[in-house]
């Protein structure tokens, strides 16, 4: 009896085992892949929209070629990311969202010999050029930067939604 239940247990085994088998050969047919490139599965990450794609490497460009001190460059890394919502400061709910688009400027050797008075201005500078450039990108409501401004160890100088009246946007590089 042991023998014909082993024998039972051993043709169940085989046969699951073959069927698994089977269905695991048939989804691994490579005949239905399309040829060429595909386009990204998750675009969260990607500026997908040709205009803002354009302007967002305009702004990247015009970065880059910023020099401080002795002919530095001003930035050593600039990245436009994609945009994102954002909750203005001083309350929380759906009605105060707004969708930015964010740039990270990272100081580059040019940025220690600027006066506070001349990074004040390099920010302002920034700030108000990013915001023309995306005049052109026709979005309702109108989109606009947030623009940070750090040092390459990770220490925020700058945060940036809208330009401070007082003039002074740029915090703990004294």
């Amino acid at each position: 009896m042991n023998t014909t239940r082993r024998a039972s247990r051993l043709a169940a085994l085989t046969t699951l085992t073959l069927a698994g088998l089977a269905l695991a050969l048939a989804g691994c047919d490579r005949s239905s892949v399309p040829k060429g490139d595909l386009p990204p599965a998750y675009t969260s990450n990607r500026i997908t929209d040709p205009a803002l794609g354009e302007v967002s490497n305009e702004i990247h460009a015009w970065a880059v070629e910023r020099t401080g001190a002795e002919g530095k460059p001003l930035y050593e890394k600039v990245e436009v990311l994609p945009p994102a919502p954002i909750v203005q400061p001083y309350g929380v709910g759906v009605f105060q969202q707004e969708m930015r688009l964010p740039v990270i400027l990272t100081t580059g050797p040019g940025w220690d010999g600027l006066t506070a008075a001349e990074k004040e201005d390099a920010v302002a500078s920034a700030f108000r050029e990013f915001s023309d450039r995306l005049l052109v990108v026709k979005r309702e409501p109108p989109l606009r930067p947030t623009l940070t401004v750090q040092t390459p160890e990770g220490l925020e100088l700058s945060w940036i939604n809208h330009l401070d009246p007082t003039e002074k946007n740029v915090h703990g590089d004294d």
